[in-house]
């Protein structure tokens, strides 16, 4: 189910035209000169998450050079002269994860603060990606990492109103014993929300720069989203009993919901496979997601 476009803008219709000296598009690019601009570097990074024993996985790799050198980072790269921003993202995807088209991917953020990295000004978009977890494979670290692990993610809310609200957002990987906790803190502002987050103590690693953002980005998105759209079967196989659709979604929302009301809800965006399954012993029913439940007539 992955989520790729691309495209190859058509400048013919531009060729022709002329500028205020005259000059055509062929003419203007002949005496272009964009050293007179600094160019600032462009990377991509994924938020990679999948389902696995009932728990919402992020994939996280340990830095092995400066900047950020053993701190926690979102897997990702720099994108190449002549690469397309999507290509950049399945290829690194590929080189780190070796997952290729059985992913979904769209563009959720892009971090721009000039000094976010000491290196040079790097700009870099962030990706909210996700697998079934049968399509994950032994992720290894890139050029610049040290190790790579699959973290738990879950985000609480503390405390809300009106004017704000207050979340732990916890990532957490058993098998390593660390853990990185993180007081997420949203403010009503007239109009807007505005977002400010603080590593806890309670913390034994760290994560690089400001990649908490788009990690708290994506797991309000995927909250949000995962009931109403068809976002959370990107985390399913292609085949899927009810039970494991729920699994997940609980696991995305980080509590146990009613049977009854989530299925009823679930069903309208279900195709029914006539197939069957045993899981623990029982017959289970198998789905396919239908992605155009939204324009049937049915659902509008």
């Amino acid at each position: 189910m992955s989520y790729h476009l691309g495209s190859q803008f058509d400048y013919g219709e531009y060729m022709e035209k002329v500028n205020a000296k005259g000059e055509t598009l062929e003419q203007f690019l002949a005496h272009y000169d964009d050293s007179q601009y600094k160019h600032p570097s462009n990377t991509v990074d994924m938020i990679l998450m999948s389902v696995h024993d009932d728990r919402l996985k992020l994939l996280l790799v340990r830095r092995g050079n400066h900047p950020f050198i053993g701190s926690w980072a979102l897997p990702g790269g720099f994108v190449e002269f002549d690469e397309d921003l999507e290509d950049a993202v399945l290829r690194e995807l590929s080189e780190e994860t070796h997952i290729t088209d059985a992913a979904y991917f769209r563009q959720l953020y892009t971090l721009g603060n000039a000094d976010r990295d000491p290196r040079t000004r790097i700009i870099t978009t962030g990706y909210l990606s996700l697998t079934p977890w049968e399509n994950v494979r032994q992720a290894e670290a890139g050029d610049d990492a040290a190790d790579t692990a699959w973290f738990t993610l879950t985000k609480k809310t503390q405390f809300i109103n009106t004017d704000g609200r207050t979340a732990i957002l916890s990532l957490v990987c058993e098998e390593r014993g660390l853990h990185m906790e993180f007081e997420m803190k949203d403010e009503a502002r007239h109009n807007y929300i505005a977002t400010t987050s603080r590593r806890l103590e309670t913390s034994n690693c760290e994560l690089a720069g400001d990649h908490i953002k788009l990690i708290n980005m994506a797991i309000d998105q995927l909250q949000h989203r995962s009931g109403s759209t068809g976002i959370l079967f990107n985390l399913l196989p292609v085949e899927f009993t009810l039970r494991q659709a729920q699994n997940a979604y609980e696991a995305i929302i980080g509590k146990k919901t009613d049977t009854g009301n989530f299925r009823r809800d679930i069903r309208k965006m279900l195709t029914d496979t006539g197939k069957r399954t045993k899981r623990s012993g029982r017959s289970a029913e198998l789905y396919r997601f239908n992605p155009m439940f939204a324009y049937l007539k049915e659902n509008l």
